[in-house]
């Protein structure tokens, strides 16, 4: 494992288990709540995450998302499991309208909430536990499929990533077309046969850097 995943390991571990000592219960509904309409401690956490979305894209989906890590955890443990080296996709039709379903969600949560308020869903905990549950299932099947399909978390994060300053590249004279990167990107994101990288959906796990055998992919400051 190289450094930068040994990084972004203790950066994950480290956010979780902060958010457990300071009343973290594993809430999705909660979590969402209180990210996009930032109660509490969740205002400058959220200014935070958006600043670095501007910077660096969602490193906050990458490195320091609660749930991000429990859903890295799930697929990592199928990984182990039953020794596969391909990452499971879904189909590109399903996945490429899919994907636009978190900006949706992203809506409707801010519908329900400038609605209704936000003291209606804080006490949810049987659903949350249960989408919790769910999305456990579904990210054992197709890595980090909350994330990738449902989150409204990045979906606000990803509109700022659109302008990040710092983005992957690939270099494609060093690249010899393997799809290595690809294969290990649990955000199924085309890198090799695009003219560009989907920056809004990247989490910047950077395992795709860590797959490339000839160093093609970097993370470096827009021309």
């Amino acid at each position: 494992m190289d450094k930068i995943q040994i990084l972004r390991k203790i950066s994950q571990t480290f956010f979780f288990i902060r958010a457990l000592l300071t009343g973290f219960y594993l809430s999705i509904i909660g979590f969402v709540w209180n990210f996009i309409f930032g109660y509490g401690n969740f205002s400058n956490f959220r200014i935070i995450a958006i600043i670095l979305a501007i910077i660096a894209g969602r490193i906050f989906c990458g490195w320091m998302c609660p749930f991000g890590f429990l859903f890295d955890l799930t697929y990592k443990l199928r990984v182990k499991i039953f020794k596969i080296k391909k990452l499971p996709t879904v189909p590109e039709y399903i996945h490429n309208k899919l994907k636009y379903f978190k900006y949706f969600v992203l809506i409707v949560v801010i519908v329900l909430g400038y609605t209704f308020g936000f003291k209606v869903f804080t006490d949810l905990y049987l659903l949350s536990y249960s989408l919790l549950i769910l999305f456990l299932i579904l990210g054992f099947i197709y890595p980090r499929f909350f994330c990738r399909y449902v989150c409204p978390v990045g979906a606000l994060l990803s509109i700022f990533s659109k302008i990040s300053i710092f983005k992957l590249r690939l270099n494609k004279d060093k690249c010899v077309g393997c799809k290595l990167c690809e294969r290990k990107c649990p955000m199924q994101i085309k890198i090799v046969d695009v003219d560009k990288i989907n920056q809004m959906e990247c989490v910047r796990c950077f395992e795709c850097m860590s797959a490339c055998r000839k160093e093609s992919l970097s993370f470096s400051y827009k021309n």
